[in-house]
């Protein structure tokens, strides 16, 4: 029955990624190359994933994932899904320069680490006989290479010279450096050690592998609020970002409650602080083609 769910999830995506082309790439064929095309499928594979998978990890089916997370860490992983489908789509519906490169960035920091840490010590989590442990490498491996691959070969897709260069406010830089600051700690914290000196942060003793699914999402945060800080339309992409993933890991921790489990206080305190000040500066913050209208007035 696993085996059945899982080959209908295939199906699903692929029928995702096949809506997602016809949506938002198809239009732009007429100009792209193949490298520009294979760019904006792999930013669509990236959404439909994160969409159709988060469903599955936040109610944490154990056929769906490659081993068995705490359930926790699988409603963290769901917002880690959910928070890469709302920049994808923001980039697929306006694929400039900066929203492509910055999600070559996050899916790269995120991925690459990740694997590289499977392949070295974590190979013992997987069970070679079930069909998902194929699927997750079969998918995770090609997506780093070409992630790795288009970062350092960007083609360009379409040019907005205006929308990728008008600067964001200084608090809000101010705010992307404090929520990479905050990030880069706690996530190096979880992908160095699964048991620290406080169970407040460590929240997988035992677990180094969840420890670190967690912890390079935060590196994810932290590489895609720095390079994304200077400028106002790649500045509130990642505002929604931080938005989604921040707001679902409150929830992840609260949702503990709901069995009896004591919640993670910390989590729920640093990033409830940060899903609120990110929202009001995301309600804030002027969109570029406001701000052109605006000047021609």
């Amino acid at each position: 029955m696993a085996v059945l769910v899982q080959f209908g999830g295939l199906l699903l995506l692929i029928g995702g990624i096949g809506f997602g082309y016809w949506q938002w790439i198809r239009p732009h064929n007429a100009t792209l190359t193949a490298a520009g095309r294979g760019l904006l499928l792999l930013v669509d594979a990236t959404m439909m994933g994160g969409l159709l998978g988060s469903p599955f990890w936040w109610s944490d089916q154990v056929w769906s994932f490659s081993w068995d997370l705490p359930p926790l860490a699988s409603r963290m992983l769901a917002a880690a899904g959910v928070s890469f489908f709302a920049v994808s789509l923001m980039a697929l519906r306006r694929p400039v320069y900066r929203r492509l490169r910055l999600i070559l960035i996050l899916l790269t920091v995120y991925l690459a680490p990740l694997v590289i840490a499977i392949v070295l010590f974590h190979r013992d989590r997987f069970d070679f006989s079930a069909p998902i442990t194929y699927g997750f490498f079969a998918i995770a491996l090609p997506m780093t290479i070409a992630a790795i691959w288009y970062l350092l070969r960007q083609p360009l897709i379409i040019t907005d010279e205006k929308r990728d260069t008008f600067p964001s406010t200084t608090v809000i830089q101010v705010w992307l450096w404090v929520v990479a600051t905050i990030t880069a700690l706690w996530g190096l914290a979880l992908f160095i050690t699964d048991s620290g000196p406080s169970a407040l942060i460590w929240a997988w003793p035992g677990d180094l592998l969840s420890s670190r699914l967690i912890g390079v999402m935060l590196l994810t945060i932290t590489a895609g609020s720095l390079y994304s800080a200077r400028m106002a339309d790649s500045a509130r992409m990642m505002l929604v970002m931080v938005v989604v993933y921040s707001l679902g890991l409150t929830l992840a921790a609260l949702w503990n409650l709901l069995f009896g489990l004591p919640i993670k206080t910390l989590y729920t305190a640093v990033f409830g602080v940060i899903f609120i000040v990110s929202t009001v500066l995301l309600m804030t913050v002027k969109q570029p083609n406001q701000v052109m209208v605006r000047s021609t007035m």
